[in-house]
């Protein structure tokens, strides 16, 4: 799955953060300021496909993390916005912890 970060024509300094994911579908993404989680908002057709996007989503957090000197390791996902009607998103949490170096 082809991921990358994107900034929306029109835009010179992005005011949300944004990944296209294949390009084709958009994912929005921002810090929990509380805790070390990140919620991930999918609209139409990539509600569809939102587990498995996710997953590969984590998978590269967590694979990049090695970069940075940490090793980040999923904990808990929580769906945090369900749809009710067709047009509205669904967003999910992801917490992640540092995996102990022992």
């Amino acid at each position: 799955m082809k991921i990358e970060f994107y900034i929306p024509n029109g835009q010179v300094i992005p005011i949300q953060l944004r990944l296209k994911v294949d390009d084709r579908y958009d994912v929005y993404y921002r810090r929990d300021p509380n805790e070390f989680a990140w919620y991930f908002t999918f609209w139409n057709e990539a509600k569809d496909h939102y587990e498995k996007i996710l997953d590969d989503i984590v998978a590269k957090m967590e694979q990049q993390s090695y970069d940075h000197g940490a090793a980040w390791r999923e904990t808990e996902r929580q769906l945090t916005q369900e749809p009710r009607e067709w047009y509205e998103p669904i967003e999910v949490k992801v917490s992640f912890r540092v995996r102990d170096a022992g």
